[in-house]
């Protein structure tokens, strides 16, 4: 893994629930670690080939192998939300994760 490409500093965050005054569940989002990342957007091409498993997946995010990163999680880039929806570790190496994800608008 080239580390000039992971170039975007993001946040790795998870929920959590809470009960509010009224007792209602409520959803709070925690950073977990921040780390450096690279931010593709998927190309029109394999965006039509990603559309027979995940017709909203828009972007990918590639980083370094981190254990625990699941579709549970989202990933935070200044304002942008992307929530991830596959999480793949290339052979199983243990090397980097690419994160299949759809940008919060």
């Amino acid at each position: 893994m080239r580390a000039g490409r992971l170039r975007h500093r993001v946040s790795i965050q998870s929920t959590s629930e809470s009960t509010d005054a009224f007792g209602e569940l409520t959803d709070s989002w925690s950073t977990d670690a921040t780390v450096w990342a690279s931010i593709e957007p998927i190309s029109g091409r394999e965006a039509q080939i990603a559309k027979q498993t995940n017709p909203l997946v828009s972007h990918r995010v590639v980083m370094r192998y981190r254990s625990g990163v699941t579709p549970k999680n989202r990933i935070l880039f200044g304002s942008s939300v992307y929530h991830i929806t596959e999480v793949i570790n290339p052979d199983q190496r243990n090397i980097s994760l690419r994160l299949m994800c759809i940008e919060d608008v």
